[in-house]
């Protein structure tokens, strides 16, 4: 039974694979930048990685890991599907804090950058975010981007081009994020709807861009932090 599993995947696999890379040669071969998403490469497929430790992708062997949601995954760093062990399950995960790319992380290339182009490390918060993992934090890539595997894929490299770990991107938030940095975010006093601090609201490039947290931001997000993790 599992190795009529192991060959479905294999074959629904290949013949993904084949299809993917007969429309990227072709792109190629008209003088077009390979397209993003022309079907739904973020599906995921049933792996069974206790039995066929040496499933592979694009020609690379799948390297699973455990996702802070519990689940056990495996993703092609080359086009970024994903493989996931439904058999094997675990609960739990820590608190995890989501840092934004583009504007936040990265500078922001604005409208005109490739699809692939990711902007220069922001040397502040690049040196905040190592300083995190060293402590032993989780954090997370919180970004639009996420929704796209093809740019999973070039976070990735971009993050290992900057001496940082093989970090979790995502777009979806869940109970344990406990912070988000990001330059469009406004925080709100909780149950109020109104922000924080009205004066460090101000305009940057046609969004609104958190100024200054003040004293008042800074214990309402340590009380709501705190809330959060005695809750677990």
């Amino acid at each position: 039974m599992n190795d009529a599993l192991n060959n479905s995947v294999r074959s629904q696999t290949s013949a993904a694979d084949a299809l993917y890379h007969g429309l990227l040669n072709a792109d190629l071969m008209n003088g077009n930048a390979p397209r993003a998403a022309t079907f739904n490469r973020a599906s995921e497929v049933d792996a069974d990685f206790s039995n066929h430790p040496d499933l592979a992708c694009c020609g690379e062997v799948l390297r699973p890991f455990w996702a802070d949601d519990g689940r056990l995954l495996g993703v092609c760093q080359r086009c970024g599907q994903k493989y996931i062990d439904k058999a094997q399950v675990r609960y739990g995960g820590s608190p995890w804090i989501g840092v934004d790319l583009d504007g936040t992380l990265a500078h922001d290339l604005g409208n005109n950058r490739g699809l692939d182009e990711i902007g220069s490390p922001i040397k502040p918060m690049l040196t905040r975010v190592q300083k995190w993992i060293a402590e032993g934090k989780t954090v997370k890539i919180f970004t639009a981007r996420a929704s796209s595997p093809r740019q999973v894929v070039a976070i990735k490299k971009w993050l290992a081009q900057h001496q940082l770990p093989d970090l979790e991107v995502t777009n979806a938030k869940d109970l344990r994020m406990v912070e988000l940095w990001d330059d469009r975010c406004v925080q709100v006093t909780t149950n109020s709807g109104e922000p924080v601090n009205s004066r460090g609201i101000a305009k940057s490039k046609g969004r609104p861009t958190r100024m200054d947290h003040g004293q008042q931001g800074t214990l309402s997000g340590f009380v709501y932090r705190l809330r959060i993790l005695l809750a677990f």
